[in-house]
């Protein structure tokens, strides 16, 4: 237990201990619970699921997990074992699924998952150019956008992110609004690591002491053990600002942390992880964005209407987005980018950049300096 002063009275606060494995577990269970379902699953094909489960990261199989209940879901109003689901039916759920209004991603991911689960199974495809035609019938028609989390820049929406001060919704901003108490010293850490690394949920959650390198200049460096595109382990190193360096080190200090998670559960209950759950980061954002923007609402600086939506449309990914638009708006190299961010393909960065805001764009910057005839 830590003792922590906090102007002037005493509070104890209970940091959680090492990782469990019971949540990965857990899925892998129902995973193969649903899947056992199917009559043509032999020994040798569970084997196989079972080999192909153990391989896959947790999120994967949340959501095979989740696509699979689906699937399970349908087939049993007809008497039909989970897998395999032959085509036909696959086309009658997308419809289905597509007419109560799931989105055309998540009908996409259903049948990928579909079509890798048959795969490792060595059972019949699930598609074929019926279902196809169906995919492309609902990107079609559906005119929804693509769910993405709003970018959360630095310095908000500037014209020159290098030189313009920051605008009045931005990072910079939020952090700045964040009082000294230890939640918020832990927050204000959380969210500046999470921007200056780019770093995912599942990566920021899992940072612990020993991956931090403080450096020459009061700057330092970040090791990411394992990420969503580093299965293997390898690792890679994130850059750290001095003033995000000088945040963490403020937090460390009085939370007395010198071993294990870095950011954790600030509560007389222990929990198992030992560090604060993925979800954990949106209702933080949120939370904090909230208070912020109804203070500028207050004030007569914004309307209410602009910050719920603002809030809505943010969440633990948005430090990730805005670090990514931020690079592309100083002109950074989209080859950087992806080294800096830990991406294997340009497709993520690329689509995350679309949603810069034209006039904060590089392109932008560029043709502004351009002489054009009067």
């Amino acid at each position: 237990m830590t003792i922590i002063v906090v102007l002037g009275r005493y509070r104890e606060y209970s940091f959680g201990m090492e990782p469990s494995p019971a949540l990965p577990d857990r899925v892998r269970r129902e995973l193969m619970s649903l899947i056992d379902s199917g009559s043509q699953i032999t020994a040798e094909r569970h084997e196989r699921i079972a080999a192909w489960a153990r391989s896959m990261a947790d999120n994967t199989l949340r959501a095979a997990a989740s696509d699979l209940r689906i699937v399970t879901e349908f087939q049993r109003r007809d008497g039909r074992p989970s897998l395999p689901i032959a085509p036909r039916d696959l086309y009658l759920l997308l419809e289905e699924r597509a007419q109560k209004g799931t989105a055309k991603a998540s009908l996409d991911r259903l049948v990928a998952m579909m079509v890798r689960l048959h795969a490792v199974a060595d059972l019949p495809t699930p598609i074929d150019e019926m279902v196809r035609w169906k995919q492309k019938e609902i990107r079609r028609t559906d005119g929804r956008a693509s769910g993405q989390a709003r970018g959360l820049r630095l310095k908000g929406d500037v014209s020159d992110f290098a030189s313009d001060p920051p605008k009045l919704v931005s990072l910079a901003a939020l952090v700045a609004s964040i009082p000294d108490d230890p939640r918020g010293l832990r927050d204000r850490a959380l969210l500046l690591v999470g921007y200056d690394a780019g770093l995912r949920r599942s990566e920021l959650v899992r940072i612990k002491y020993q991956h931090i390198e403080p450096s020459i200049g009061g700057e330092g460096a970040l090791l990411i053990p394992r990420s969503k595109t580093d299965q293997d382990g390898f690792g890679a190193r994130a850059w750290i600002s001095r003033q995000t360096m000088a945040a963490l080190e403020t937090w460390l200090a009085v939370s007395k942390i010198d071993n294990g998670y870095v950011f954790r559960s600030l509560s007389y209950r222990t929990s198992q992880a030992g560090h604060l759950a993925e979800g954990s980061v949106n209702q933080i954002l949120k939370g904090r964005l909230a208070t912020f923007l109804e203070s500028l609402v207050n004030i007569g600086k914004l309307d209410r209407a602009t910050a719920r939506q603002i809030v809505c449309e943010t969440s633990g990914h948005s430090l990730r987005v805005g670090c990514d638009q931020d690079l592309f708006a100083a002109g950074v190299d989209i080859g950087a980018i992806m080294q800096g961010l830990r991406w294997s393909s340009p497709k993520q960065p690329l689509a995350y950049a679309r949603h810069l805001a034209p006039a904060t764009s590089k392109l932008a910057s560029v043709m502004r300096k351009v002489v054009r005839p009067t």
